[in-house]
């Protein structure tokens, strides 16, 4: 643990707009299986429990609970955060009630909560960088209580974009094979020269959307659909995606 402390606060630290990704929450939002969970929690809309894993600067976090309650009227009886970092300059304070901040690895480590603690959890980037991944993702299941909706997301190792890289022996984006540069591999050589400005973030798994939905339902879920989160029309095609997952 002491190894990847240091290397995400160094992360933090050089790069203050490290974590602080904006993701397209309308659109997670309009998706159908975000409708049906909707309409099951009506009945508590105002005691809804919501844990985000890998919370960053908790910008969706931010962005999803204050569409929730300014769409849809709900309330919140507790929210809850898990990172390996404590970020500075995140939008928690800005968040009511007041997130439980919990510091922790989650990679081969149980979550510090009970059985069935949450209605919704969310952990956008956080799976490629988790060296267990199916005990992560059932702990993700444990969790959640039946009826609830998870989003898991990911970088797409099988975007439009790396098929065409794949093509030509290239290296996908968003997959890293070291700790000190994330240009290995690319192809041409204009696309290694424009990444050299960015820093390795971590990722040691890829993910297609068929692998990611195999690893959730051998997990304990259903998979019930895809968010493109930077937009777009066919989800499983975007650089980004993230899985909605309804307990079995």
């Amino acid at each position: 643990m002491q190894i990847e402390s240091n290397f995400y606060d160094r992360l933090h630290t050089k790069d203050k707009s490290y974590g602080k990704n904006v993701y397209d929450v309308p659109r997670l939002m309009s998706a159908a299986a975000f409708g049906r969970w909707l309409e099951r929690s009506q009945g508590s809309k105002s005691q809804l429990r919501v844990l985000d894993i890998g919370c960053g600067k908790a910008q969706f976090l931010y962005d999803l609970t204050g569409a929730l309650r300014q769409n849809h009227q709900a309330g919140f009886k507790r929210i809850a955060v898990v990172d390996l970092i404590r970020a500075e300059n995140s939008r928690l304070p800005e968040i009511s009630p007041a997130p439980d901040f919990f510091q922790q690895s989650v990679d081969g480590q149980k979550l510090p909560f009970a059985d069935a603690s949450f209605d919704f959890v969310s952990c956008n980037h956080v799976l490629e960088h988790i060296f267990q991944t199916e005990q992560f993702v059932c702990e993700i299941r444990r969790v959640l209580q039946p009826g609830g909706l998870a989003v898991i997301s990911v970088p797409n190792c099988a975007a439009w974009m790396n098929r065409v890289a794949f093509l030509f022996g290239g290296q996908p984006l968003g997959s890293e094979v070291g700790t000190r540069s994330v240009t290995y591999g690319f192809w041409p050589p204009f696309m290694q020269n424009r990444l050299k400005q960015f820093d390795p973030s971590g990722h040691i798994r890829d993910f297609t959307p068929r692998s990611l939905r195999d690893l959730t339902a051998a997990c304990g879920f259903q998979p019930a659909g895809w968010w493109a989160q930077d937009g777009g029309v066919i989800a499983t095609l975007q650089r980004n995606i993230g899985i909605l997952l309804e307990p079995k």
